[in-house]
């Protein structure tokens, strides 16, 4: 994942608790407007710090935006690898449900984050900012070694004939996050009546058949 750390026009910043704070409370914005429509002085007051510390900590509130994205894959990484187990094939894949499990709750808890991946998932290669572009091939990048483990250990255990091949695992991994996405916004704002559990159990449905 990319550094979290920023550059502006002050020198280098290193992770504080104020920047932590605003970063955690713009993931966690929950009032069907994107963090990109409120104000500095908004952002500030929901983090509870000053309104100084935003461009202290980024320089601006389109660098803020850039490094929530930086910093919500970062902890996507990190929560996912807390579930991460090697082993046999049925040990990888109770670690790949827990990983799934975990990585929907993160989704569902933060949906202002949600929403920007969304959006860059949604986004044109040639008109999306690097930076979207770098954290949505990250995200996509972790869950396609996860994938391509779980299908190679198939394949030294008999259970298929042939590994699948990298663009095939890519591609399931690219549907795994945009089904993610949908189904964590979707369940947020339409179907309540949907179970996390139930949209887990869909997903892992998913992933398992996205292998050949």
């Amino acid at each position: 994942m990319s550094a979290s750390t920023v550059e502006h026009p002050t020198g280098r910043v290193r992770r504080g608790s104020a920047r932590v704070r605003l970063l955690q409370a713009m993931m966690a914005l929950d009032d069907h407007r994107s963090v990109q429509e409120h104000s500095v002085d908004e952002l500030a007051a929901i983090a509870g710090v000053a309104k100084g510390s935003v461009y202290y900590q980024f320089g601006s509130k389109e660098n803020l935006v850039r490094q929530m994205l930086v910093h919500g894959a970062e902890e996507l990484q990190r929560i996912m690898d807390e579930h991460d187990d090697g082993g046999d094939v049925a040990t990888m894949r109770a670690s790949l449900t827990a990983q799934i499990r975990a990585a929907f709750a993160f989704l569902r808890q933060y949906p202002s984050f949600t929403g920007l991946v969304a959006y860059a998932l949604a986004r044109r290669r040639d008109d999306e900012s690097q930076q979207l572009r770098s954290e949505k091939e990250a995200i996509v990048s972790l869950l396609t070694d996860r994938l391509a483990r779980l299908d190679a250990a198939r394949v030294a255990e008999g259970l298929a004939e042939a590994a699948s091949s990298s663009a095939r695992l890519e591609i399931t991994a690219t549907a795994l996050l945009s089904a993610a996405v949908t189904l964590s916004i979707d369940q947020h704002t339409t179907h309540a009546d949907w179970s996390e559990e139930d949209c887990v159990q869909a997903l892992v449905a998913m992933s398992a058949g996205g292998l050949g």
